[in-house]
């Protein structure tokens, strides 16, 4: 919970008292749409709709 909180990772090892290794083999999962805001931000995202718009068009 802390990580998906944003505390840093040697933060939490530091407080659980075990490795980066450990957290990130047991406790690291992708999780898709909790990143995409993350990987978009600062960048021009059209909606689908608005890049495929041209595709109409022809």
């Amino acid at each position: 919970m802390r990580l998906s909180a944003g505390v840093p990772l040697p933060t939490v090892t530091a407080n659980t008292d075990t490795s980066m290794k450990y957290i990130q083999e047991h406790f690291f999962h992708y999780r898709a749409d909790d990143s995409t805001e993350i990987l978009g931000k600062g960048k021009n995202i059209q909606s689908a709709e608005a890049s495929l718009r041209w595709i109409g068009s022809i």
